[in-house]
């Protein structure tokens, strides 16, 4: 499968069976935030999966990154070759699921041939 078909797929399924999510991002200040409006797919945790620090409170969201590189977000950032891409979600960013805001707790990019074609992410809130 090469990257391409991989996110057109993904953004197939997220279209059919996702929601819309806001993926925001606090630049420094409590007054700056910057959004992007994104298809997830929310999922609660197994039971298996709680342990340790992990609590009922927390899910899996998958997001791809059409949209994120369609809208530019966040705005105002540099690709340096070499360095993480500030375009992929982090730790202390925030996901908005029907007006509740997560918080990112770990963000896993996954790549086919160098291209992100996922993001999983653990959200808690």
């Amino acid at each position: 499968m090469t990257p391409a078909e991989a996110i057109a797929a993904l953004d197939r399924d997220l279209a059919e069976v996702g929601e819309d999510c806001t993926l925001r991002r606090k630049d420094g200040t409590p007054l700056v935030e910057k959004d992007v409006t994104v298809r997830a797919s929310i999922r609660g945790l197994h039971p298996g999966e709680i342990v340790g620090t992990v609590t009922h409170a927390y899910s899996k969201a998958v997001i791809s990154m059409t949209q994120i590189l369609a809208q530019g977000w966040p705005a105002g950032h540099v690709v340096i070759p070499g360095a993480v891409d500030p375009r992929l979600p982090r730790v202390n960013d925030f996901l908005l699921v029907k007006g509740k805001v997560r918080q990112i707790m770990f963000a896993n990019p996954i790549a086919i041939d160098g291209t992100v074609v996922r993001i999983n992410m653990l959200v808690a809130g």
